[in-house]
């Protein structure tokens, strides 16, 4: 485990966790857990570059004095994209535990 190299940010949060949560544990309880880990990490990565995302347009909508019309489209425009992220989580939580996936 000590030679995996953090390609993104999901990875880097999940050996973290693994780092303070296994510190004193065996090592085949990390490799039991880390595709868990890895997807929380991932899911909550998507969270935080959506939540960073509506943060900033909002910041740029209100300085440029944007119509509700047009703010509106645009939240509709970010939220549709989470929308989709959550939809496949809870497609692919529902295929896994039927077996399908």
């Amino acid at each position: 485990m000590a030679e995996m190299i953090c390609y993104n940010p999901a990875n880097f949060l999940a050996l973290m966790f693994l780092a303070l949560v296994y510190k004193k544990q065996s090592t085949t309880m990390l490799v039991e857990h880390f595709e868990l880990i890895e997807a929380i990490g991932l899911n909550l990565f998507f969270l935080f570059i959506f939540g960073f995302i509506g943060l900033s347009i909002h910041g740029v909508m209100n300085e440029n004095d944007v119509p509700k019309m047009g703010k509106m489209v645009v939240y509709t425009v970010l939220f549709a994209g989470c929308a989709g992220f959550i939809a496949k989580a809870i497609i692919q939580f529902i295929w896994e535990s039927q077996g399908v996936g």
